[in-house]
């Protein structure tokens, strides 16, 4: 079976217009992963300074949580002076 060329000569790419297709396309894609890769630095950037937000609030979170621990173990023993000034209280009035 002919091939297309020898009726239709441009209709076939030579070997050399190939190759500069292919170098083009190669240049294309070079280019866009170019542009992939420093998206995905951009990222991988926001990404470390979000992970430094959330260290920094963990430990401001532990802070607050000894600070809350204390209030309540302070809480705990006013409450016992309470009951016991009102357990004295009572018999003071008897």
């Amino acid at each position: 079976m002919p091939r297309l060329c020898k009726f239709y000569p441009g209709i076939c790419l030579t070997t050399e217009e190939k190759a500069w297709k292919k170098l083009s396309q190669g240049k294309k894609n070079l280019s866009q992963g170019k542009k992939n890769l420093s998206q995905v630095k951009k990222s991988l950037s926001q990404g470390k300074k979000n992970l430094s937000q959330v260290k920094k609030n963990l430990s401001q979170g532990k802070k607050n949580l000894s600070q809350v621990k204390k209030n309540l173990s302070q809480g705990k023993k006013n409450l016992s002076q309470v009951k016991i000034n009102l357990s004295q209280g009572k018999k003071n009035l008897s």
